[in-house]
């Protein structure tokens, strides 16, 4: 999905008044696109490793704890009311779940249906025209859902300007790219957010990886390497400067869930996804107009638009679906956890290729099918080490307990 996702944070410090705040962190797994906070043109359906967030509460002792979770939503109270989009769920923890679940992949098959479809009308190259309807969508949902929850601004309008840049440079990096390659390749290729962030994580963080990991990493390098490939032999569309185009998009969605992480969610007072999607979408379509306007791009989009009536409705459609999906994402990972919330992203993310090919016929050949293999083998490796990782972890902490 072009627009939204859930990323990896790459550096987590709590800010310098929390320093004796102690930090309890619970990150969602990351096998094929990361996001913990929400990045859009990284949260960018803002999808990964999660992004985290973090709320203050008094301990027993009195002190405070900054209770870290993933996908910037505090983790759901005992007995807690689920809701989504403000709406209560079924009491059944079994019918919640099948909702939830759902939802997310009925919003993500409908968003890659639609986007694609966007693509394949006649004489569609406005990329740009794109981003900025899909932002301001983006800015319209986000502020219904905060009138429905009875949310507020937090942050400042300053980072939400730097922010802007990220995500709406990323979105339009990615939509730009899907004139140069296949929709398939895309999600493929954002099925690797996770090589820059461990990269980002080794080089700046300092973060050292095993060699398993790695295997991992390099397994899904391969798999989008051959599925890229049966692109080229495919797609008569196909060019080199679509792959630049979308590494770029992982590299920016990479340094957006940083900041999304350190300046909105892991702070004192941390803000909504809703509220961090409402105001940096509608300071991100800002910037894509100014510069859509002042080049006259705008006339001959527009003239498009009207002779091919469906365009302005689809592009508005999937940008819904894309918000709900990442909403439905958010609601299970408050109420059934991170591990849960990463099957259904992976899923949709293969059901999304798989759509593609159904509904948009392409030339299948043997390098889409093993660089396909080898994404879905990464992904389930990957599942398994997080799995291995977790158990470590408990049976350490079983242990302090103990002693």
């Amino acid at each position: 999905m072009a627009a939204i996702t859930i990323s990896a944070p790459i550096v987590a410090k709590a800010p310098v008044a929390m320093r004796r705040t102690r930090v309890t962190a619970r990150a969602a797994v990351a096998p094929a696109a990361s996001t913990s906070a929400v990045s859009f043109g990284a949260r960018k359906m803002m999808t990964g490793a999660s992004v985290q967030a973090a709320r203050v509460q008094q301990t027993a002792a009195g002190r405070k704890s900054l209770v870290c979770n993933a996908g910037g939503v505090a983790k759901a109270a005992p007995g807690e009311q689920k809701k989504v989009f403000g709406l209560n769920l079924p009491e059944s923890e079994s019918l919640s779940f099948l909702i939830l679940a759902g939802g997310s992949l009925g919003s993500a098959l409908g968003f890659a249906a639609l986007q694609e479809g966007v693509f394949r009308i006649p004489g569609f190259k406005f990329s740009a025209w794109m981003t900025v309807l899909t932002t301001f969508t983006y800015f319209l949902c986000g502020a219904l859902e905060m009138k429905l929850t009875q949310d507020t601004r937090k942050a400042s309008w300053k980072n939400y300007g730097i922010l802007s840049v990220y995500t709406y440079g990323g979105m339009a990096m990615t939509n730009y790219a899907l004139s140069y390659l296949n929709y398939a390749t895309r999600i493929v290729f954002k099925s690797a957010k996770i090589v820059p962030v461990m990269a980002f994580s080794v080089l700046i963080v300092g973060k050292k990886y095993n060699w398993k990991e790695w295997l991992s990493a390099a397994i899904l390098v391969a798999g989008i390497v051959l599925f890229t490939l049966g692109d080229v032999a495919s797609s008569p569309a196909f060019h080199p400067i679509g792959v630049f185009l979308i590494a770029g998009a992982l590299c920016v969605d990479a340094i957006c869930a940083n900041f999304e992480e350190k300046n909105f969610f892991r702070c004192e007072n941390p803000s909504t996804t809703q509220e961090v999607l409402c105001f940096a979408s509608l300071i991100g379509t800002a910037y894509g107009l100014i510069p859509f306007i002042a080049s006259g791009g705008y006339k001959a989009a527009i003239a498009h638009s009207m002779q091919y009536t469906q365009v302005v409705p689809m592009i508005m459609g999937f940008s819904v679906m894309g918000y709900s999906s990442v909403s439905f994402i958010l609601s299970l990972i408050k109420y059934y956890g991170a591990t849960e919330a990463e099957i259904i992203k992976s899923l949709r993310k293969v059901l999304s290729i798989v759509i593609s090919f159904v509904l948009f016929p392409k030339a299948l050949n043997w390098k889409y099918i093993v660089g396909f293999a080898a994404v879905l083998i990464s992904t389930a490796y990957t599942f398994y080490l997080k799995g291995e990782k977790n158990k470590a972890k408990a049976a350490a902490k079983a242990a302090e307990e103990s002693a």
